[in-house]
């Protein structure tokens, strides 16, 4: 999960310089910011879901835990 979202957090920065015009550059007179802005999008979205999986995976963890103290 870790690995997950460090990876889509590096897809999201690439696509902010890419919507900002730091990589990249026209090709026939298209912008590519507009790639960028998606690219970015889809970033920040995989990064919410690796994150919220990971949030109910370790939320499990520590309830189990729980559960498995108070009937010792």
């Amino acid at each position: 999960m870790i690995v997950g979202m460090l990876v889509s957090a590096a897809i999201a920065v690439f696509g902010l310089l890419v919507a900002l015009g730091r990589i990249g550059h026209p090709i026939d007179d298209q912008l590519v910011s507009n790639y960028g802005w998606s690219i970015l999008t889809i970033g920040i979205a995989l990064f919410v879901l690796f994150g919220f999986g990971w949030f109910n995976r370790t939320r499990k963890a520590r309830s189990s835990a729980r559960t498995l103290g108070r009937s010792a």
